[in-house]
């Protein structure tokens, strides 16, 4: 059996000219121009970017607000632009096509006689967002938080206001109904053959 040895380091020949330090060869080549331009180039931009914002105090919080108030302006025209009367009082043939819609859409949430289900009382006194034409036109249209969705784009603006005129002709309540502050549920049913 031969001895096993380590083996032999292969040393590397020094190249001429090339300092040593502590025995390492090291190489002293320059740094490309290529380089050194990209990188002053990258400090140059940063610095004038960040000058030039905080000169034009710009921030994400600023157009965000420009956004906002930009995208209210559009809305304000479009409202401007929709009548805040009902243009279908008493007219019966819209009352009719109302009465479609109405049964076809909402009647699923407000119950066919408006009483509410899971929906708020249409017929009683209180209304939580208003009841003028406008403010229940923008209801229906735009939605309310809490669970009335937004039909305008679904319905359009002449379903929305005949759905409305309709409403009107269905007998009001006296007292709070469902969704109003005070209402009391009736108490539920006997179960059959009690």
């Amino acid at each position: 059996m031969k001895p096993t040895t380590a083996p032999e380091e292969i040393a590397e020949r020094p190249m001429q000219a090339a300092p040593h330090n502590d025995g390492i060869g090291e190489e002293d080549n320059a740094i490309p121009f290529w380089f050194n331009a990209s990188f002053l180039a990258t400090i140059v931009f940063a610095i004038v970017y960040v000058i030039y914002y905080v000169v034009m105090g710009w921030t994400s919080r600023g157009q965000y607000e420009a956004e906002v108030a930009a995208a209210e302006a559009i809305a304000a025209v479009a409202r401007a632009d929709q009548p805040s009367v009902n243009p279908y009082h008493g007219d019966t043939a819209a009352i009719a096509e109302g009465q479609q819609v109405f049964t076809q859409i909402c009647a699923a949430c407000h119950k066919p006689d408006a009483s509410g289900l899971v929906g708020p009382s249409l017929v009683d006194p209180y209304w939580k967002y208003g009841h003028t034409d406008a403010e229940l036109f923008q209801t229906v249209m735009e939605g309310r938080p809490g669970g009335m969705p937004a039909w305008g784009a679904q319905l359009g603006s002449e379903k929305v206001w005949r759905a409305l005129a309709y409403l009107e002709t269905l007998t009001a309540a006296d007292s709070p109904g469902v969704g109003a502050p005070g209402y009391v549920p009736p108490p539920p049913a006997p179960p059959p053959g009690s």
